[in-house]
């Protein structure tokens, strides 16, 4: 297994064996049910979604319930293709075919303009191939799943999609209680990761007010409080104050600076754009405002940060603001990551940004999907995983999907996605448009592939009019 993967183990083989073998029992018992006609698709790819802490690391970290789900649905939708029961219309035949023609560009421009790249061990076969992984684990599931979705539309609707989402949100915030009681009053790290924590979010002294960061049994801290920041809405709609009240703890208790961020964008939205009709106006226009807010704190850095110093020492300042303040200060890291007043990540966006500064040719086409592990090294100097991208292992994943969307099929291929996710069914109610709308804004901080197309294919061939 490679050396990175090593933080998410369990030190107790048999806690290990017991997490490695769930991602099976989880997806094999969700598929059984949906063949059952006990739960719609939407539900088994949600609750799949909801249970990603388990995942079978001796092969990878991405082999988890969903992806089994998504491949099995593949698998039965080739079958479907293949024996004449299901058709691809033309208008998606482009979608289907977008990783290859990004690719075919970007082979291309290194041939007869300019070869930026870097080639692990001076070989460029890779370079090559690993786009046809990237589309046959990543790419085409996420198709079929579209396919699904709209096979079984009859079956779905917006509301019974905010109905599995309130109850995901109950159970996990359940589960996140528990592994707070669990370490704090047990300090047992190998029952803990039995209930989901990772190992990495145990460590105390790093690991916010009470050394642990909350998971439930999301794939991590981050992606749990961007799936309780699309929840909250939900509660809220209801007038459910409580849950929405537990779920926020819960959220604050994930130290995610993204759900701070996600909030502010749920309350400009419902309120400054709610009554607009257009879901492309809301996008647009809440974006704006929030790009807006981050260019006033990032002139202002100074200032905000010689204040937060001066209440370093105040709980209340370190579980809010610590990681923010560690965002923006570049006293030690010497390296400007901010970017239209946003705090990039240093080992995750920011290496993707300073290469495409350099090769701003490569906006137009992005780098090829999956091409990643191709980004010369020079830009990821310094950090954990420097010496796993001199020798090419694994690849790059960024939060910011919309700029994942830019940086690996480019700016036409963006746009292409931006128009075809967010076209909507005249019939749906506006609740559902602002919906749609805030998921393509949390989309843009935060790595929720699977609930944006979900959201955008019921509002696009549901028909939920109240």
């Amino acid at each position: 297994m490679e050396t990175g993967y090593s933080i998410l183990q369990s030190s107790n083989f048999f806690v290990e064996c017991f997490r490695e073998l769930m991602p099976l029992v989880v997806a094999a018992t969700l598929l059984y049910l949906y063949y059952k006609k006990k739960i719609t698709i939407v539900d088994a790819l949600l609750y799949a979604f909801a249970t990603e802490a388990y995942t079978m690391l001796y092969i990878g970290p991405t082999f988890t319930a969903t992806l089994f789900v998504s491949v099995f649905i593949l698998v039965e939708q080739a079958h479907l293709l293949v024996t004449g029961r299901q058709q691809i219309k033309r208008e998606y035949l482009f979608i289907l075919m977008l990783p290859f023609l990004s690719q075919v560009a970007v082979m291309l421009m290194t041939q007869l303009y300019k070869d930026p790249f870097y080639y692990p061990n001076g070989s460029n076969a890779a370079f090559y191939t690993r786009p046809l992984y990237f589309y046959l684990k990543t790419y085409l599931p996420l198709f079929a799943i579209g396919a699904k979705i709209v096979q079984d539309k009859d079956t779905l609707s917006f509301e019974s999609f905010l109905s599995t989402m309130k109850r995901i949100a109950r159970i996990s915030c359940i589960i996140a209680a528990v592994q707070i009681a669990v370490q704090v009053i047990f300090r047992n790290a190998e029952l803990s990761e039995l209930l989901g924590l990772q190992h990495r979010y145990l460590i105390a002294g790093i690991n916010g007010p009470l050394d642990v960061r909350v998971q439930a049994l999301f794939s991590e801290p981050k992606t749990f409080s961007a799936f309780l920041s699309l929840a909250i809405p939900i509660f809220m709609r209801e007038r459910n104050y409580r849950m929405t009240f537990f779920a926020f703890v819960m959220a604050v208790l994930t130290s995610s600076q993204t759900f701070w961020v996600n909030i502010l964008a749920a309350t400009l939205l419902f309120t400054a754009f709610g009554k607009i009709s257009a879901v492309r106006i809301k996008i647009v226009g809440t974006l704006g405002v929030i790009i807006g807010l981050f260019m006033a704190i990032a002139s202002s850095k100074e200032l905000l940060l010689k204040h937060y110093m001066s209440n370093r020492n105040d709980p209340v300042y370190r579980a809010i603001f610590e990681r923010s303040a560690y965002r923006y200060d570049n006293e030690i890291w010497q390296k400007n990551n901010i970017i239209m007043g946003i705090p990039l990540q240093r080992d995750m966006e920011l290496p993707v940004v300073d290469f495409l500064k350099d090769e701003p040719y490569l906006l137009w086409t992005g780098y090829g999907a999956g091409n990643s592990t191709f980004i010369p090294t020079k830009y990821f100097f310094g950090q954990m995983t420097y010496q796993n991208r001199v020798a090419g292992v694994g690849g790059h994943n960024l939060n910011m999907r919309w700029f994942f969307i830019l940086a690996e099929f480019g700016a036409i291929s963006l746009l292409f996605f931006f128009f075809i996710l967010t076209k909507t069914n005249e019939h749906i109610t506006l609740f559902n448009k602002n919906y749609l709308a805030y998921v393509a804004i949390c989309f843009f901080f935060s790595q929720i592939d699977l609930f944006f197309l979900i959201v955008a294919l019921i509002s696009a061939y549901g028909d939920n009019e109240e």
